[in-house]
């Protein structure tokens, strides 16, 4: 009897390849995940650089705050709000908290809740503005910049 040469793969060939290509595929499915968390806090990142950028530029451009007449009721406090006003209300629509801190350096923070975490206080008016969030700790993140800022502008 002649043998005639088998092709093809066999049963356990088929089974041992398909069993890699499915955790190579739930491995790239999970990486998409992954990659949709960081994609939305880089975007978070973003809009809140972009806001406190505008809140320094918008305390440049105005600089009544900086020296307030004697004679006028509203204190600096009072100014910088009116001043941030719109600012504050786009991180506000945003789900973000701006914050400032007047000394002889402006800093101003933005700080927003990480997506799909238990919700924690906001950031705050004083003197605890831009300190370090600690990640391990808070689910919060936050932009700080610090700028300083006088008359000669």
């Amino acid at each position: 009897m002649q043998s005639r040469k088998d092709s093809g793969f066999s049963l356990i060939e088929v089974m041992i390849t398909s069993f890699i290509l499915a955790v190579g595929l739930l491995g790239i499915v999970a990486l998409q995940g992954i990659a949709k968390k960081s994609l939305a806090d880089t975007d978070k990142q973003i809009q809140a650089s972009f806001l406190a950028r505008t809140a320094l530029e918008e305390l440049r451009a105005n600089t009544d705050w900086i020296n307030p007449s004697s004679s006028s009721v509203d204190t600096q406090d009072d100014i910088i709000t009116d001043i941030l006003a719109n600012a504050a209300s786009s991180a506000s629509i945003n789900n973000m908290a701006l914050c400032r801190n007047v000394a002889e350096s402006v800093t101003i923070a933005v700080s927003w809740q990480v997506q799909n975490t238990a919700s924690s206080s906001g950031a705050a008016n004083g003197a605890a503005c831009g300190v370090a969030i600690d990640p391990a700790v808070s689910n919060r993140r936050q932009v700080v910049l610090t700028s300083l800022i006088s008359e000669a502008i």
